[in-house]
C-alpha cells in the first residue's frame, strides 16, 4: 500500500525526532524529501538503490567540481544537495517499509565516507587543474584525509567496542542509550577551548560544507573573479584547519580514554569476573568506576537497587537480589535474548578473525 504525502509528514515531520539532526536537514532535506519518499515507493525503488544513487551523485558532484571550471563548480553544487536529499529520501523509504536495519546503516555509511573523501580532494584537484599548480592536489589530499580522520571518529570507536567482546569470557549487560541517545544539536559553547573549536569543528561537517560549496557556486554564478580567489581561500584553511582538528580530537579521545568510558556505559559485566563488582546490592546511588581510573555517580529511581556497577531495575538479572539467589551466569546467559544480555563468543581462530 503507498502512503499519502500527509500520512509520510506525519511519520517524519513530527515528533521528538523532527528535531534531531543538522539545520539543513531539519529545515530542507526531510520535508523535500517526502515528495521523494511518495515517488520512489510507488516506483518501487528499494532503499539500498536510493542509497547507491546518492552514491553516484556524490561522485558525480566530485567529478565536477574536479574539472576546475565554473560550470563543472555549479554542476557540482547541484550535484552534491541532489546527494544530500537522496540521502534522506532512502531511509525514509526503509521506515516505511519496514526494511530499516543495519545493513542499509552500513551501506549509507560506506557512503558518507566515500563522499567525504572524493568531496575533500576534489576541491584540492580542481584548484590544480585550474591554476596548473600540483601544490593544490596535496592541499586537497590534506582536506580529505581531516574530514575522513572526523568521521570516523564514531565508525573507529564502536569498531573498537567488539574486540574485548569478541575475547571477553562470559556474558555483557547492554543499557540501551546508556552511551547517549541521539538529541538535538549542542550549542555553541561560551567558555573555554570549546569556544575556539566549535565553529570548526562544525564547518567541517558534512551539511556545513556542502553549504560552503553552494555558496561558492552562487558567487561563481556573479563574478568569476571572487569565486576563484574564495575557492582558494576556502581549500587553503581547510587543508590547514582540519588535520589540525582531527588531530587533536583523537588525542584527546585517546589520552582521556573516552572509548574506554563509553564501553563501560553501553557493556556491563555480568558474574563475579567483573573486577568492578561489589559483592553486594546497593541502593539509591552506585558509584560506577571506569578502566581509565575514573568515578561517575550514577542514581537509581525509586524502589531500584543494584549489584556492582550495574543497575538492576527489576530486569531479573541481578545474582545478589533475593529471588535470583540460586541463578547463575548460564541461567543470565540463557535470558540474554529476552533481557537485553549480550553473550561473547570464544576468541576465533586466525583463519576466522577479521584483522583489527
Amino acid at each position: 500500500m503507498s502512503p499519502t504525502l500527509e500520512e509520510l509528514r506525519r511519520r517524519e515531520l513530527q515528533g521528538p525526532d523532527a528535531r534531531i539532526g543538522n539545520w539543513l536537514a531539519r529545515r530542507f532535506a526531510r520535508p523535500a524529501a517526502i515528495f521523494g519518499t511518495w515517488l520512489a515507493i510507488r516506483l518501487g525503488l528499494s532503499a539500498n538503490q536510493l542509497t547507491v544513487a546518492s552514491l553516484a551523485a556524490s561522485l558525480a558532484s566530485a567529478a565536477a567540481i574536479g574539472l576546475g571550471t565554473r560550470a563543472g563548480f555549479i554542476s557540482g553544487a547541484a550535484l552534491g544537495l541532489l546527494a544530500f536529499w537522496l540521502d534522506r529520501v532512502d531511509g525514509q523509504v526503509a521506515r516505511w517499509r519496514g526494511t530499516a536495519g543495519v545493513n542499509g546503516v552500513y551501506l549509507d555509511y560506506l557512503m558518507h565516507h566515500a563522499a567525504t573523501m572524493t568531496t575533500g580532494f576534489a576541491l584540492g584537484f580542481g584548484l590544480a587543474a585550474r591554476t596548473g599548480e600540483l601544490s593544490w592536489a596535496a592541499a586537497g589530499f590534506a582536506v580529505a584525509m581531516g574530514w575522513t580522520f572526523l568521521s570516523l571518529q564514531n565508525d573507529c570507536r564502536y569498531k573498537a567496542f567488539f574486540q574485548p567482546l569478541k575475547r571477553a569470557p562470559g556474558s555483557f549487560r547492554v543499557d540501551g542509550g546508556a552511551g547517549g541517545r541521539p538529541a538535538p544539536p549542542s550549542p555553541w559553547p561560551r567558555r573555554g577551548r570549546g569556544m575556539l573549536t566549535w565553529p570548526g569543528y562544525k564547518a567541517s561537517e558534512p551539511h556545513a560544507v556542502l553549504l560552503a560549496i553552494v555558496a561558492l557556486a552562487a558567487l561563481a554564478v556573479v563574478h568569476g573573479g571572487a569565486w576563484s580567489i574564495a575557492w582558494r581561500g576556502y581549500v587553503m584553511t581547510m587543508a590547514t584547519l582540519a588535520p589540525i582538528l582531527a588531530a587533536g580530537r583523537i588525542a584527546r579521545t585517546v589520552v582521556r580514554g573516552i572509548v574506554e568510558e563509553e564501553f563501560a556505559r553501553w557493556f556491563r559485566p555480568i558474574g563475579r569476573g567483573d573486577p568492578t563488582a561489589d559483592d553486594g546490592c546497593l541502593g539509591g546511588r552506585i558509584r560506577v568506576r571506569y578502566r581509565t581510573g575514573r568515578d561517575r555517580d550514577e542514581h537509581l529511581g525509586e524502589g531500584e537497587h543494584s549489584w556492582g556497577t550495574t543497575p538492576c531495575r527489576g530486569s531479573g538479572t541481578c545474582p545478589r537480589c533475593p529471588e535470583n539467589a540460586t541463578g547463575s551466569a548460564s541461567a543470565l546467559s540463557a535470558r540474554g535474548s529476552s533481557s537485553g544480555i549480550a553473550t561473547s563468543s570464544p576468541m576465533p581462530t586466525p583463519n576466522s578473525e577479521s584483522s583489527a
